[in-house]
Formats: structure tokens, C-alpha cells, sequence
């Protein structure tokens, strides 16, 4: 087991004292966004020239920065009233959809309501209104997430659309094209199913892919190789995980706290560098994998091997 993975040393030092002092909060992946700028697709509107630059309370020295694409638009037939269109450069520990937007609002001196609690009712002069259905909703790279935006981890490079407009309730959910890379394994057999402590009636229901690898010149040990469909009201990583590695009956040690150490006879070793690392889509996390919130469909890799820094 001497395959070598070799990331430059600003990356993986971030990415492991990120992992070792992770807390139980949203996260995101700096290159694991699901978004591509040069793919045009349709939910990729033209980024304006507005610009805010900020810090989240809480940010510390380690705390990453992610960049999103945020417009803000009331539609009109005549024309668009656009409140903001540009980019949101944002260092937190947790990446929230709601800090994103209230930096945005704040930083053009609009009104707001709502944001903090995750569900918007007031933005500029625009308040929902019932009798008119309309209200103000998002979405992110095209998709109505199924959380508030207080509750939804944005991703570094995010297309963040909000508008106020009649609401069909009824009207079926669009599924925006999404683009695959090099990273999208294989996806084997195995499936597990399952529900989150906390988990209610309404609880949206993920599947995500999951690989986990033992590395080995000769021949990959394969621990497990399929999906996980999590109902869960938060969808962190180590959920699907946990759910995964308990279902194969692996031992297993610090998924919880976000740092894997143990997953069935493998531990990690700093004499020898070899440790637990994972990737979402294709990109090192910028957190423990108990502060990293999955979208469905997404593809998680676990592997064990050889790190050099």
C-alpha cells in the first residue's frame, strides 16, 4: 500500500487543521462544486460587477474563503429590477447560504427580513405578499434546495439566484443539468438506507455515490462501493459514512468528531503517513466531514494511502 498523493503544502495543511478542530457545522468543498463556469449552462446567469468582500463572525485563521455568484432580481415584464449582481467573497467556518446573501443586502443598505431565520420575507421594498403568492425564493446552479438558507452550505464558485415572483406550489421541481468529471467512479452494488436521529416527516431524503478504498499497487482493497439514501435534516458527510461503515459491520473511530482515524483494520499512521483522506466531486473539503453538508448525487471518496505533504 505505497500509492503517494501529493497536493501542494498551503492545501493540505489547510485541509487537515481544518479536519482536526472540524464542529458540527456546515461546510463546503473549494473545488468540489458542482457548478462548471465554462459548461453555460442555462442556470449560469451573467455575474455582474457587484462586490463584496467580508468576514463571517466566528472566522478564525484557518477559516477558509469561498467566492459565490449571487444575483438578486424581482422580474418585470418590462425589465428586470436587479438589487445586486456580482460576487460574495466570504470567510467562515460555516458557509452558509443566508451569511452570503446578508452580506449582499447589507452591503447595498437594503431593507431584510428573514434571513437569519432562513426563510427571506423582506428584501429592499419587496415583501412577500400570500394573497399574491409571491414570494422570495432561490435557488443554487438551478436547483430549489430543500433547506432554508440559513440551513444550506453554500460551495466555493455557487451560482446563488434569489427573485420575488408568483409562486406555483404545485409546479414540478426542475432538475438542472449537472456535469460529471473524471472523479465520478464507478458506482458498485452495495446500498444502504437509512434515517438520521432527528430526522422528521418532512426531512428531505438524499442519495449520494460512496466509494471507500484501501490503496495498494497490486490490487484496491474494497471496503464498500455504492449508495447511501440518508433521510436527515443537516446531510453531513459523516452521516452517509457512518451509515455505510456500520452497515459493513467495519470497525470504525472518529467519524463523529470529523477526523476519521479507524475504518475496519486500517488506522492511521503518522510514522509511515498513511491516513483516512476523502474527496467530494473530485475536491479536498475545506472540513471535517462532520461539517460538510452532501448534495444529493454527489460522489464521495474515501480512500487510505500513503500521504506525502
Amino acid at each position: 500500500m505505497n500509492k503517494t498523493f501529493r497536493w501542494t503544502f498551503a492545501v493540505a495543511m489547510m485541509s487537515m487543521l481544518a479536519l482536526a478542530s472540524c464542529a458540527p457545522a456546515a461546510s463546503s468543498s473549494s473545488s468540489s462544486s458542482s457548478s462548471s463556469s465554462s459548461s453555460g449552462f442555462d442556470w449560469q446567469f451573467a455575474v455582474g460587477t457587484d462586490e463584496v468582500t467580508a468576514e463571517s463572525l466566528g472566522a478564525g485563521q484557518y477559516s477558509p474563503t469561498f467566492t459565490i455568484n449571487l444575483k438578486i432580481v424581482v422580474p418585470d415584464e418590462d425589465e428586470d429590477i436587479i438589487l445586486y449582481n456580482g460576487t460574495v467573497a466570504l470567510k467562515s467556518d460555516t458557509m452558509m447560504a443566508s451569511e452570503f446573501l446578508k452580506e449582499a443586502v447589507t452591503d447595498k443598505g437594503l431593507a431584510q427580513a428573514g434571513i437569519n431565520e432562513g426563510f427571506v420575507t423582506t428584501l429592499g421594498d419587496y415583501v412577500n405578499n400570500a394573497e399574491q403568492s409571491m414570494y422570495w425564493m432561490y435557488t443554487i446552479n438551478g436547483l430549489s434546495p430543500s433547506f432554508g438558507c440559513n440551513a444550506y452550505q453554500m460551495r466555493d464558485g455557487d451560482y446563488m439566484l434569489w427573485t420575488y415572483d408568483v409562486v406555483d406550489w404545485m409546479a414540478e421541481p426542475v432538475v438542472p443539468e449537472r456535469e460529471l468529471g473524471d472523479w465520478a467512479f464507478t458506482v458498485g452494488e452495495d446500498e444502504v438506507t437509512a434515517e438520521s436521529l432527528g430526522a422528521g416527516q418532512y426531512s428531505p431524503t438524499f442519495t449520494v455515490n460512496l466509494k471507500i478504498v484501501v490503496l495498494d499497487d497490486e490490487e484496491d482493497i474494497i471496503l464498500y462501493n455504492g449508495t447511501v439514501a440518508l433521510k436527515s435534516d443537516t446531510m453531513w458527510a459523516s452521516e452517509f459514512l457512518k451509515e455505510a461503515v456500520t452497515d459493513k459491520g467495519l470497525a470504525q473511530a472518529g467519524i463523529n468528531e470529523g477526523f476519521v482515524t479507524t475504518i475496519g483494520d486500517y488506522v492511521n499512521n503518522s510514522e509511515q503517513s498513511m491516513y483516512w483522506m476523502y474527496t467530494i466531486n473530485g475536491g479536498i473539503p475545506s472540513f471535517g466531514c462532520n461539517g460538510y453538508q452532501l448534495r444529493d448525487g454527489d460522489y464521495m471518496y474515501w480512500y487510505y494511502g500513503e500521504v506525502s505533504w
